[in-house]
């Protein structure tokens, strides 16, 4: 039988290795959820990119949740990601509600404008 990379044991002896090296402890049963969704992106191949709305894209992240990805939490998480075979990012968000926690998963279009080649358009168009 094949290695099943989404077998919940799998899961779990992964998760540990994407925490933050210096911040190895989940505070809250949401960090978990967060954590969790985090690690099944990972052994699907997302890359992680940013953990909120208003920073720039990080590539340099290797999957490892940065220090301060859990800021917000519990109320409130965000991760981007994104995956070699799309040009799309991907935004996941959790929000506590109450006794439920919501969870939000969306693909996005990444509009690029190329300034230089605006610039070489002829006029007349």
């Amino acid at each position: 039988m094949a290695n099943d990379i989404l077998d919940p044991a799998a899961l779990v002896a992964k998760l540990p290795s994407l925490l933050p090296a210096s911040s190895q402890r989940l505070s809250s049963p949401h960090d978990g959820i967060a954590a969790l969704i985090h690690t099944i992106l990972a052994v699907l191949a997302f890359r992680l990119i940013a953990v909120d709305d208003d920073s720039p894209t990080n590539s340099d992240l290797e999957n490892v949740l940065p220090e301060g990805w859990n800021k917000n939490g519990p109320s409130h998480y965000t991760l981007r990601y994104r995956h070699d075979q799309s040009s799309m990012e991907f935004a996941i968000k959790l929000t506590k509600l109450g006794p439920r926690t919501l969870i939000n998963a969306i693909a996005l279009e990444v509009f690029i404008v190329l300034f230089y080649y605006l610039r070489i358009l002829p006029s007349n168009l």
